[in-house]
């Protein structure tokens, strides 16, 4: 288990304390944030990305190919009724154009097994306590 401590630092601001590293979340300034950092909706398209992004990278590292310049876009669509995160679209650039055509389907499965993916695809309970 991994525990974040999440602190209001200003109106929307919130740091979070991961132990060796430090992030700080806020909401857009036309939403009456400062704009110092991501929102919250904002760190589910990042973590996808990121998770095939890291995952592509060590496939292709595991099998002698380590890739450089990797670079990914992830679109955000949010919906209503009810407020939510719809469908995001990953793009993942310079990774295959470097590998050998015989290692293309093992980084696509080994990006197939991202866990924020399979997260998303089998949502977990939350349990929220407010004092």
């Amino acid at each position: 288990m991994t525990t974040f401590t999440l602190k209001q630092t200003g109106p929307y601001a919130i740091d979070i304390d991961g132990g060796p590293w430090k992030l700080r979340l806020d909401l857009p300034a036309k939403s009456g944030g400062g704009d110092t950092g991501p929102g919250p909706t904002d760190l589910v398209p990042i973590a996808v990305a990121a998770c095939e992004m890291m995952l592509a990278l060590i496939s292709a590292n595991k099998h002698g190919h380590p890739l450089t310049g990797v670079e990914a876009t992830v679109d955000k669509h949010y919906l209503a009724n009810p407020s939510r995160l719809g469908d995001m679209h990953v793009v993942l650039k310079n990774v295959l154009s470097q590998l050998p055509p015989e290692l293309h389907d093992r980084v696509k499965a080994a990006i197939a097994t991202c866990p924020v993916v399979q997260t998303l695809e089998h949502p977990p309970k939350v349990f929220s306590e407010i004092s």
